[in-house]
């Protein structure tokens, strides 16, 4: 039985599985003719979008996935901001009479003045703060050849800056090996500002025993405890939904359910902006309609108490964003649908690794996953040599990184400081009045 077949028969016969297969089959079929020439364009998002369906062949070959280069974000962030929209499109001719370009790169970038570059422009990925994976998106076989002809792209392209912003990019040795390769046949630099990591679920285990295995037993036994607690409430259902019209209206829930909490009074919530709103409803109507969003909900008698947002591009889920009612904070309900999604996420055999989108590794997942994702922030240069700006520019930024990173930290000092003094002082009052009882 072939690959193709084994995977029809795990999938089932229903539309989403359908298109899965057909998209995987035909990226197989257009993966296997040596390329002649290397052709870079510069478009827009919206034709980008015209060409779809290479775009999701590209997606299911490449070895790393990202779904913030989707055509469905490249719209959304057209739609959002006015930002000069910049897609590098890398063609490979094969010289094959009768025989399409095709795609073997994507890099998604915008054309702005960000503060790691001032006062200089620079193309900058990812595009917007909504978006955390700026790694472009290239067939593994062609990585370092179509890193070079888009580098060289830019350098020749009068009017297009020459310093690139890439940020939150895949710290792989692979790609990482093709980029620096590139730069070098092409007298580029580059320079590292800043290295992190974050959670990925990537793993063979069960889904069960790989969650037992993420905490002790009495967590284990914690948590089961504020779940059965939480049903006493009434129906505690898990559910998921990827149909394009329930994604569109679990989405909307979401919005609500975001904009009730915390994140609100941080004007964090999408729904705080009508921009981040726009640019929400646009990317994740996109993606549904092609059945690579999902919302996933932990409902109480109908209503949710958590949600998240998930996002697929070829064999790669992102946990984009989440949010819980804030009435139900004692029973861990983020911990309770990290759970279910867990499980979910690991049980999709389309599903080979699930990036966590978090800028650091906190949080529960951090907690709960026992892979990590490296990203770094790299500032290059593909214009005249000038060593002496590229290095100042990155010392810059990492000084101001360093300061505000000691400023959070004193922020947070202060806080338990506060706090401590403000426990001790009621526990004397309380011990006060006692006495004068």
């Amino acid at each position: 039985m072939t690959t193709i077949s084994k995977l029809r028969d795990s999938l089932g016969n229903t539309p989403s599985s359908r298109d899965a297969v057909a998209t995987y089959e035909g990226s197989v079929m257009a993966a296997t003719s040596p390329l002649e020439d290397i052709r870079i364009e510069v478009a827009d998002a919206a034709r980008f979008a015209s060409i779809v369906d290479a775009w999701m062949s590209l997606a299911a070959r490449t070895g790393i996935p990202n779904v913030f280069m989707d055509p469905a974000a490249a719209l959304a962030v057209a739609e959002a901001w006015p930002r000069p929209v910049k897609i590098l499109l890398g063609w490979g001719e094969t010289g094959e009479r009768d025989t399409s370009p095709r795609l073997i790169g994507v890099w998604m970038l915008i054309e702005g003045r960000p503060r790691l570059a001032w006062p200089y422009r620079a193309l900058v990925s990812p595009t917007c703060s909504l978006a955390y994976l700026g790694t472009p998106v290239l067939d593994p076989d062609h990585a370092r050849t179509v890193l070079a002809a888009m580098f060289a792209r830019i350098r020749e392209t009068p009017g297009l800056p020459k310093l690139l912003q890439a940020g939150d990019m895949s710290d792989n040795a692979p790609l990482m090996g093709a980029l620096k390769s590139a730069l070098a046949e092409g007298s580029g630099a580059w320079a590292s500002v800043e290295r992190r990591t974050r959670a990925k679920l990537a793993t063979q285990l069960d889904p069960k025993l790989y969650w037992a295995n993420s905490m002790s037993a009495r967590g284990r036994q914690g948590f089961a405890r504020k779940r059965r607690q939480l049903a006493k409430l009434g129906r505690l259902e898990f559910s998921s939904v990827d149909e394009p019209d329930a994604v569109r209206a679990g989405l909307e829930e979401f919005l609500v359910l975001e904009a009730s909490g915390w994140k609100a009074a941080r004007q964090s919530a999408l729904a705080s902006d009508t921009a981040t709103a726009r640019f929400t409803r646009r990317m994740v109507s996109g993606l549904a309609a092609r059945r690579l969003a999902a919302i996933q909900s932990l409902r109480l008698d109908g209503q949710p108490v958590a949600m998240w947002i998930i996002l697929y591009s070829g064999s790669g889920a992102f946990t984009w964003r989440t949010a819980y009612d804030e009435n139900y904070r004692r029973f861990s309900p983020g911990v309770l649908i990290l759970e279910d999604s867990t499980e979910h996420l690991l049980s999709n055999p389309l599903v080979a690794s699930t990036d966590s989108c978090n800028h650091r590794d906190t949080g529960y997942q951090a907690e709960r996953w026992a892979e990590r994702h490296d990203v770094v922030d790299l500032l290059i240069d593909v214009g005249p040599a000038r060593p002496l700006r590229l290095a100042l520019l990155a010392s810059r930024e990492r000084a101001f990184r360093r300061c505000k990173d000691m400023a959070r930290h004193g922020y947070h000092l202060v806080c338990r400081i506060k706090a401590g003094l403000t426990s001790r002082l009621r526990g004397q009052g309380a011990q006060a009045s006692g006495g004068g009882e």
